[in-house]
């Protein structure tokens, strides 16, 4: 038997495929999976194996796309902290980390973010950046959020640093992207630990190989630290069935607003109100 690998464009090409073929050749065609399980039929193993023994095969064109495939009907967008794995206290420690490297101070006490204080954070800001400057100024959560007393409302001095307290928000903001930089670094290495939340994965899998369904994930983290938990979580393969994977960097307005939602939504093409997010 000799073996030919082949595009099939359309089902034209297969018609026209088996009337070339020998009456008495025997052709076994099986589908190979490609990286997205959204390509469609594309590409395929033909074996051809005629009572004489000669080789025979039909070269097609390699570079012809495949036909397009529907839109799914629905979708299933998974979070990825607290959803895929529970990151929420490797964060914490993470931020704890980069406060200490830095030695931040105000008034002359260190940063230290507790659980319950992260806790809360991590339900009324979404992003790293903006729950630092939610904490350091009060300013970035949703109208009519509710307040926690140990929200500090002000620049702390980096002591470890140089010491000068930001003299406004842009200095302030120019610590909050060193912070997050470092602390995205910790984050890498604590999450090598971390392990899939229990039957996760399975509904994930589940998802993926029902017709129709689209499956994602949107997470708010950076993509940083974000590509580390799905690599070492998820895994590359069950990553390459997926149709859509989008990070914080992605969106311009972090969790609870719903932005990043609604662009996953577009890019799927369902309707919002057909969209389920874990």
């Amino acid at each position: 038997a000799a073996r030919l690998r082949t595009t099939l464009a359309t089902g034209h090409m297969l018609r026209l495929l088996l009337a070339l073929a020998p009456a008495d050749a025997l052709l076994l065609l099986a589908p190979r999976r490609l990286a997205s399980r959204r390509a469609g039929l594309a590409s395929m193993t033909l074996e051809i194996s005629p009572p004489d023994g000669f080789v025979w095969g039909v070269n097609l064109d390699e570079g012809s796309p495949p036909p397009p495939s529907p839109p799914p009907s629905a979708a299933l967008l998974f979070d990825c902290d607290g959803v895929l794995v529970e990151t929420e206290e490797l964060h914490r420690v993470a931020y704890n980390m980069a406060f200490e490297e830095f030695g931040l101070q105000i008034a002359g006490a260190p940063v230290v973010w507790s659980k319950e204080y992260y806790s809360f954070l991590a339900n009324t800001v979404g992003g790293g950046k903006p729950k630092m400057r939610y904490h350091f100024t009060g300013l970035g959560a949703p109208q009519g959020a509710r307040t926690h007393q140990d929200t500090a409302k002000v620049w702390p001095a980096p002591t470890a640093r140089g010491g000068a307290v930001p003299a406004d928000e842009a200095a302030g903001m120019a610590l909050v992207d060193e912070l997050q930089d470092f602390k995205t670094e910790c984050y890498k290495q604590l999450v090598t630990k971390a392990g899939p939340r229990p039957g996760v994965l399975a509904l994930m899998d589940s998802a993926i190989a029902a017709p129709g369904i689209a499956v994602g994930i949107c997470s708010a983290s950076t993509r940083g630290g974000f590509e580390k938990v799905v690599d070492a979580v998820v895994g590359q393969e069950r990553l390459a069935k997926l149709d859509v994977v989008i990070a914080g960097d992605d969106v311009s307005r972090k969790k609870p607003h719903p932005e990043i939602y609604n662009v996953a939504a577009q890019r799927l093409r369902p309707s919002r109100a057909r969209c389920v997010v874990v």
